[in-house]
């Protein structure tokens, strides 16, 4: 039997350790036994091939991606090669020095927009570059993720207008103990 893309995504995040066992705080403050590690995934060629690919078929139809810096980057960039969709980073805070614009890339007021996430729990960080970008006057209703956590992001999104559009969702992951959702 053939295995999906999806599938072979999966498989290839449990063999390289990218679901990590622990005690772990996350952005949200929810505590967690298990910590989805996309970062480093994406520095492996053929697993950021495998998501980009993935995701140039989630984005298709949207004038530009936007995501916030580091997670979001080498997704953007590999997903802009294959689909000639280009991407603006949100950086999470001005800079003191250098340029200092909080957006890096080109947005125009009516373009359609994707938000792109390497993890979403609550949705959180999603909600804030999705406030950014209605805020230049840009149009935005989806956001794609390459692991939905399952904890919350979809509800709170979609409360606000968004579909989440996951590559996976944690349950399509197979492991066993998988807990989280204590308040810090």
């Amino acid at each position: 039997m053939v295995m999906s893309k999806k599938e072979i995504l999966a498989k290839k995040l449990l063999e390289i350790g990218a679901i990590k066992f622990g005690r772990f705080i996350l952005k949200s403050g929810r505590v967690s036994n298990y910590y989805v590690d996309i970062k480093y995934a994406s520095t492996i060629p053929d697993i950021l091939k495998i998501i980009a690919e993935i995701l140039s078929e989630k984005i298709k139809g949207y004038d530009i991606m936007a995501g916030i810096e580091l997670g979001a980057v080498p997704l953007m960039a590999a997903t802009s090669v294959i689909s000639g969709i280009p991407y603006i980073i949100i950086r999470k805070k001005q800079k003191e020095h250098g340029i200092r614009d909080r957006i890096i890339g080109d947005i125009r007021s009516g373009s359609k927009v994707v938000i792109v996430e390497d993890v979403t729990t609550t949705g959180g960080s999603a909600l804030e570059v999705a406030e950014i970008i209605s805020s230049m006057g840009a149009l935005v209703d989806k956001v794609v993720c390459v692991v939905d956590r399952e904890e919350g992001a979809e509800k709170n999104l979609g409360d606000r207008g968004l579909k989440l559009d996951p590559v996976l969702r944690i349950s399509d992951i197979k492991v066993s103990g998988l807990t989280s959702g204590e308040e810090t």
